[in-house]
């Protein structure tokens, strides 16, 4: 494929990552990113890095990617539940899913979720470029944590395992990852929203100009905040990027298919 890749293409290409995941075919989910890839899973944690050199392989690759498919795919039962249309804006793809994980011993975790799949063209074929999923990790840690002979077996395997994948640096980045913009950076955007619907035009420039109403399934995931939403009556998903330091919205993009 050498033009520019259709919503089908796309589609096809973001469906293909947890078709592969569903089967656990590590090679077919490695095969669809691009040489240069970026996954922030969850967004907040150490992103994965692919193309760059990589100290603990020695080269340039796909090393961290398949050691990130190591430590938290392949020894797990993934599964995507779609709750709204996926939207396709350019060469973005946007799903809004609930991911059911279940750990072994019957340990079972959901986390909802907004995926934005980047993707890029390599060689003339479309390949993601970036994975940003936003969800949030201390309701995961809940579902998981206790003192249930299945959730400890279940959590220090998981521990060990991070450890031996991603090592200390990694494993500390991970349970980091539990710190965001939170409750307040959520009324935050909740109060864009309001304002811009009251006509606020500074409100109304941040969000493109879109007319964003029923704020649902808010999202607090490192420095942003993502909502389901409706613009013009259609499908839409909100990610509000804040200053962590300050809870200021310093940029928005509205995502639907009109």
């Amino acid at each position: 494929m050498s033009v520019q890749p259709t919503a089908a293409d796309l589609l096809a290409l973001a469906h293909a990552s947890p078709a592969a995941v569903a089967v656990h075919d590590r090679q077919a989910w490695l095969d669809l990113f691009a040489r240069r890839h970026v996954v922030e899973d969850p967004v907040g944690g150490r992103p994965v890095l692919g193309g760059l050199y990589d100290r603990r392989s020695g080269r340039r690759g796909g090393e961290p990617l398949a050691r990130f498919w190591d430590t938290f795919i392949g020894p797990n039962d993934i599964r995507f539940h779609v709750e709204r249309d996926d939207i396709v804006s350019g060469l973005d793809v946007v799903r809004d899913v609930t991911i059911e994980t279940r750990l072994g011993g019957g340990v079972t975790a959901r986390a909802p979720m907004h995926l934005l799949y980047e993707t890029t063209l390599d060689d003339g074929e479309p390949r993601i470029r970036r994975i940003a999923a936003h969800w949030e990790v201390a309701p995961m840690f809940a579902q998981v944590a206790g003192i249930d002979p299945a959730k400890l077996k279940v959590g220090m395997g998981m521990g060990a395992r991070m450890l031996r994948l991603q090592g200390l640096g990694g494993t500390l980045a991970f349970g980091a990852a539990v710190r965001s913009v939170g409750k307040a950076g959520k009324q935050v955007v909740e109060r864009l929203v309001e304002s811009a619907q009251r006509g606020d035009e500074r409100s109304l420039r941040l969000l493109g100009g879109a007319k964003v109403t029923d704020l649902t399934k808010l999202i607090a995931a490192g420095d942003t905040v993502t909502a389901s939403c409706t613009v013009d009556g259609n499908p839409a998903v909100l990610f509000a990027y804040l200053n962590r330091k300050n809870h200021t919205i310093t940029e928005c993009r509205v995502y639907t298919n009109t």
